[in-house]
């Protein structure tokens, strides 16, 4: 039997809806999508590469229009090149309103 326990402190949410970011202090804006969601991190996709540590901000929109689009400024925590995208996961500093 395999005993597994989740060391995470916030499970993940799996979802599917477009991402727009830029560099803080930035206006040049990228695309990505989300692959999942915690109350303390972020998942995404991209064809742009960051280093860790780049603060970026965040405008995740929901793929429907009753959820409003969530602003937030994130550290990038690594970097996994997949050979088609990148697979950015950030830790979420503060949620703007």
């Amino acid at each position: 039997m395999i005993d597994y326990a989740e060391k995470r402190d916030f499970l993940r949410m799996p979802i599917d809806c477009e991402l727009s970011f830029m560099v803080a202090g930035s206006t040049k804006q990228y695309q990505g999508n989300v692959i999942n969601l915690s109350s303390k991190g972020i998942l995404f996709t991209s064809s742009k590469d960051f280093s860790a540590g780049t603060r970026l901000e965040i405008i995740l929109t929901p793929s429907n229009s009753i959820t409003a689009p969530m602003h937030a400024d994130v550290v990038v925590a690594r970097v996994v090149n997949n050979e088609v995208l990148f697979e950015i996961a950030c830790e979420i500093k503060e949620i703007k309103n």
